[in-house]
């Protein structure tokens, strides 16, 4: 039955038994010396059961010394027969007795209690705790999460020997001999062996106190140690994808760099190339236009000598084909200049004031507001404003009023152009920017869309017929600009 008990069961009974024993041999002698005239030798006796019973209960110490005390009293008043000596004598010692088990108890409920708290931080603890004997080499006591760390129950560990726990011979031959050589340890790696035959890295710090206990203090770092691995083994791999594509970047540069190179000198011919042609064409198109120059001269002459209608007629008709192939090569002097220059920002003001300038716009009203409006566009962007004004002065009828206007949207902005005069028919809105319409002006309008499809701009007419034209030029974002806003945010910021 009492193999059955816990250790601390065991513990209790045991040092009851032993209280009672010595409590039954306290009061057997002193009756036994009290019988015989004894008064002197035995209440020393009373010492052992009070000490005992302190031991094992400290907070009724002071009760169990009390009770005691008044027994023994009583027994010397009723064997002496209140003789006045033995009487002074017993009360003396009652009073040590009390004293004794008021001194004991206090001292006896302080260590208690720094067992109760030592316990507690042994028990509570997040590391692992465990203890063993210096000199066995066997596991003494450890708390719960040491236990919980090895996948074993406390009795399972208790009394067992180290190597259980550290089975690596060369690992606990060498954590015994430095705990030897310095009392101490911190901060040690070693492998623990689990129940379960896992094994543990640990973090294991242990100090050795005077009864050559070594306590010993053990923080499970195998998922970190784990974790590290996988950092460094990432880390590796990282870096090797990164040399990788480093060498990858650096070979694709040379071979970008020869291209380049290659282009540029592909860019360099076609430079030269076009530089030629362009010469040649300006020479080809100047000795033309000088020809037709001589063919109007000699047209001239035989008019004012040739007086048949017949042949008249011929002759005008030879004069307006002229005057076609001249405006047709004036044309092609246009178009060849666009997309030559850089692209660059245009302030819209200005390049209207210019247009203005250009053309004879007789008693027409031009009206601005477009703010301080910039555009980036081909340098041949100002084309479009004189083609624009021409176009409404020669085909509008009777315009008073040209008006240039802007308003944003989602997409960008909107630059307009509208005049009051007869508009353009709902059929002929598309086929006038296409190069096979033109009457009079020639190709303005084609040229206007070839200029701005440089740098992602478009035109459409969107006006009523009989009640004006409105060209409508769409900007996308990124490609207009305020400057004066931007000034204003420098200023507030």
């Amino acid at each position: 039955m009492i193999a059955h008990l816990t250790p601390e069961k065991r513990h209790q009974i045991f040092w009851t038994i032993t209280i009672v024993i010595a409590l039954l041999i306290t009061l057997t002698s002193t009756i036994y010396s009290l019988s015989l005239g004894i008064y002197e030798a035995f209440p020393f006796i009373y010492f052992l059961p009070i000490i005992l019973f302190v031991y094992l209960y400290p907070s009724k110490g002071v009760y169990f010394s009390l009770g005691i005390s008044t027994v023994y009293i009583l027994l010397v008043y009723f064997y002496s027969g209140f003789n006045p000596q033995d009487v002074a004598i017993s009360t003396a010692w009652f009073v040590v007795f009390v004293t004794i088990g008021v001194v004991t108890s206090s001292f006896a409920e302080g260590l208690r209690e720094e067992e109760r708290k030592y316990r507690g931080i042994f028990e509570n603890s997040q590391a692992g705790i465990f203890t063993f004997d210096l000199t066995t080499l066997r596991i003494t006591e450890l708390n719960m999460k040491c236990a919980q760390m090895l996948r074993y129950s406390r009795p399972e560990l208790v009394g067992a020997d180290l190597s259980r726990i550290i089975t690596d011979e060369g690992n606990r031959e060498r954590f015994i001999r430095q705990v030897k050589t310095a009392w101490e340890s911190g901060d040690l790696e070693l492998l623990f062996t689990a129940r379960d035959g896992t094994v543990r890295q640990v973090l294991l710090s242990a100090s050795v106190t005077p009864g050559n206990i070594v306590i010993c203090s053990a923080v499970d770092i195998t998922a970190r140690k784990l974790a590290e691995q996988v950092i460094e083994r990432a880390r590796d791999d990282l870096e090797r994808r990164v040399n990788e594509r480093t060498e990858e970047l650096l070979r694709v540069n040379k071979e970008l760099s020869a291209e380049i190179e290659e282009r540029k000198r592909f860019e360099n011919a076609i430079r030269l190339a076009n530089h030629k042609i362009n010469t040649l064409s300006g020479i080809t198109r100047h000795d033309i236009l000088n020809q037709i120059t001589a063919i109007v001269m000699y047209l001239s002459l035989i008019r004012e000598t040739e007086t048949d209608p017949v042949v008249a007629g011929y002759l005008d008709k030879i004069g307006d084909v002229t005057d076609m192939i001249q405006k047709q090569i004036r044309f092609t002097r246009d178009y060849q200049n666009i997309g030559s220059g850089e692209p660059r920002w245009h302030n819209i003001s200005a390049v209207i004031g210019e247009a203005v300038a250009g053309v004879e716009q007789k008693e027409v009203l031009i009206d601005q507001q477009v703010s301080d409006l910039e555009i980036f566009a081909d340098a041949g962007f100002p084309k479009v404003f004189v083609n624009l004004i021409e176009n409404a002065l020669i085909h509008g009828g009777h315009v008073t009023l040209i008006r240039f206007s802007m308003y944003e949207t989602d997409s960008g902005l909107v630059l307009c152009c509208e005049d009051n005069g007869v508009g353009i028919p709902e059929d002929s809105k598309e086929r006038i920017f296409r190069r096979e319409y033109f009457r009079n002006t020639g190709y303005g309008l084609f040229l206007i869309v070839e200029i701005l499809s440089i740098t992602g701009l478009s035109i459409k007419e969107t006006g009523t017929p009989g009640k004006g034209a409105r060209f409508e030029i769409h900007v996308p974002k990124g490609s207009y600009r305020f400057p004066s806003h931007s000034r204003k945010n420098d200023l507030w910021q």
